[in-house]
């Protein structure tokens, strides 16, 4: 019983003393809200892409007030992402929500690896507001080289949307820096 517990504690501490690679949070970035309107009579077979051209990063301004240069930010990517029924109808008639990114001009806008966050599995869960989930992929390159990008709220329906919903988008991005 003494090995055992002995054993326990040095896993432990081995891996409780670990270094961190999470980062360090240097800045955020939270933009306007941005209202739409998802109509009835979409059919499920197309998604509906509600774009925004040129909407300014600010990150420069963001890193100036924080101190922060562009060689310290390695990552940049999704911080909270949230779409809210504003007129009291829930968001259950569609199957997924996502949020692109990408550069004004790019053919055909924001493609399917363009992805800052996304939800899927909402048909029929009768929600008012969804949270949505940050993406895996790095916008360093984007967020830091651009002073505008095009952003893109891309709805997938579950059925024909049968009525009108207004809704809200509220977004905000972190840039991370330090990590291994």
């Amino acid at each position: 019983m003494r090995l055992l517990l002995f054993s326990l504690s040095v896993i432990l501490l081995a891996f409780g003393c670990q270094r961190s690679t999470d980062g360090t949070r240097l800045l955020e970035v939270t933009y306007p809200p941005i209202d739409f309107v998802i109509p009835a009579g979409q059919p499920n077979f197309q998604t509906l892409v509600i774009a925004q051209d040129g909407l300014a990063t600010r990150f420069v301004e963001e890193m100036m007030a924080n101190n922060v240069d562009p060689s310290d930010i390695d990552l940049v990517g999704g911080l909270r992402g949230r779409v809210t029924s504003l007129d009291g109808q829930d968001l259950g008639e569609l199957e997924r929500i996502e949020l692109r990114a990408c550069p004004i001009g790019q053919p055909n806008g924001c493609n399917q690896f363009d992805i800052l966050f996304s939800v899927d599995d909402l048909f029929r869960r009768r929600d008012q507001v969804v949270n949505l989930n940050p993406g895996l992929r790095n916008f360093r390159n984007l967020f830091v080289g651009n002073d505008n990008i095009r952003i893109e709220i891309v709805l997938t329906p579950g059925l024909t949307t049968s009525i009108t919903v207004e809704a809200r988008l509220e977004w905000s991005v972190t840039a991370i820096g330090d990590l291994d």
